[in-house]
């Protein structure tokens, strides 16, 4: 019985892997090579079920019909040259690579006690990872930091940006507005831009960027969450931010004091990174409403974000996020700015190239008649110009004796590091 579900899952693959193959273009072939991919591990698997325990033959197969129903369903429910597909892809192609390391490496081999339930530990993981429940996005992070020379086609809108945080601060001495836009436009870039700039660095102090993208180890009270961040990144010990926290009743309204006593007196630049409305939160409107809104010691609003932003010294905030209806709520209508998509098929095309050629490897010059066909499927979203190059770059082999750059090198230090004050 046992050697027919092994027999079964293996056909099963073969006919999904003939089946990518027939719906496969020129372009998707070159960016993605998945029925290639597939392919490859299906042979090696073959070759090597007689030398792995029967358990880790029929979780790979598990696991590789898995990675592929996967990618057929988000081929066949969207375009795969969006973001959101565009970024699965990604990973995809990262996990096939480690799949393909560790049964080249006999990792799991059947050499010593346990080794069949690592794997099939392994491969239960690989699979959660690539897991297509739930938003794509929903563990993002950004963070504060941006190589400028990679980015191209906002020159204009960051000189907006920077008269905008420049110019004279309105009456009560505070400003707050939003970037809106659909997703991969370029929102955090853009304010990774303006945050990095140094007349605006030289004007805030102090400057603080909060993604407020979801995280597994979140507190359950999205509103807590949010400040615990922005207390964190203004430096306040995380034992004082947890005691503040953790009272049930008055957490909140403590948390909202203690970043008001922070910001007290400063002009301060906070960026509040993706900003989005939890399903499960009642009291997100009342929390995050009006930022511009002032607070009287007679008000009962020591829950409400406004109270911890202190009016009257400079300070500014800029929200990113992709729904009209939040940055209404929490900046109003006449400080939305709306972000297009790019309107220059040349800066896709930027984009592109410069995601490719990254650690000296070699744009392949096979590529160039395909160009027209490269930035149509961009739409002119530069997430998706940079993800499609981002694809090709893995596949790319390495360059031998490559030096990289060393201020290329820095900046790519820096931009794995989370934002700090």
């Amino acid at each position: 019985m046992a050697g027919q579900i092994e027999e079964y899952l293996f056909n099963k693959l073969e006919l999904a892997i003939e089946e990518t193959k027939s719906t496969e273009h020129c372009l998707s072939t070159v960016l993605f090579g998945l029925h290639g991919d597939f392919e490859k591990l299906k042979n090696l698997l073959k070759d090597k079920s007689t030398a792995i325990k029967p358990e880790e033959y029929r979780e790979n197969l598990y696991l590789l019909n898995n990675l592929l129903t996967q990618w057929q369903l988000i081929s066949k429910g969207q375009s795969i040259y969006s973001p959101e597909a565009l970024a699965f892809a990604y990973k995809l192609d990262k996990r096939l690579k480690e799949i393909s390391k560790k049964l080249e490496g006999g990792e799991g081999s059947g050499k010593g006690e346990g080794s069949s339930t690592t794997a099939a530990a392994a491969t239960t993981q690989d699979a959660a990872d690539v897991s297509l429940t739930g938003n794509l996005d929903t563990y993002r992070w950004s963070s504060r930091t941006v190589d400028p020379s990679k980015v191209h086609g906002f020159e204009d809108k960051e000189r907006f940006l920077e008269r905008l945080l420049l110019r004279k601060e309105s009456k009560n001495g505070f400003k707050a507005f939003a970037i809106v836009g659909m997703t991969g436009v370029g929102k955090t870039t853009l304010c990774q831009l303006i945050f990095n700039n140094k007349k605006v660095k030289d004007h805030f102090l102090p400057r603080i960027w909060v993604c407020l993208s979801k995280q597994p180890e979140d507190d359950e009270d999205n509103s807590k969450e949010t400040v615990k961040r922005m207390l964190m990144c203004l430096g306040v010990d995380d034992e004082i931010i947890q005691e503040a926290g953790k009272d049930q009743n008055l957490g909140l309204q403590k948390l909202m004091f203690a970043l008001r006593l922070q910001l007290m007196g400063k002009k301060y630049l906070i960026v509040l990174d993706d900003v989005r409305k939890p399903d499960d939160v009642r009291n997100w409107d009342e929390c995050f409403g009006d930022l511009a809104s002032e607070s009287t010691e007679d008000d009962k609003c020591y829950g409400q974000l406004a109270y911890g932003l202190p009016k009257r010294h400079g300070g500014t905030v800029i929200i990113t996020t992709r729904s009209e209806e939040i940055a209404k709520k929490m900046v109003g209508e006449e400080n939305l700015h709306r972000l297009p998509i790019l309107k220059d098929d040349e800066i896709c095309w930027k984009i592109f190239k410069d995601s490719v050629e990254k650690d000296g490897k070699k744009f392949p010059e096979n590529l160039m008649p395909l160009k027209d066909m490269i930035v149509d499927k961009c739409a002119g979203l530069p997430l998706a110009a940079k993800m499609m190059g981002e694809i090709l770059h893995q596949k790319l082999p390495k360059q031998p004796n490559t030096q990289t750059n060393p201020a290329e090198s820095q900046n790519q230090q820096q931009s794995q590091q989370q934002s700090t004050v």
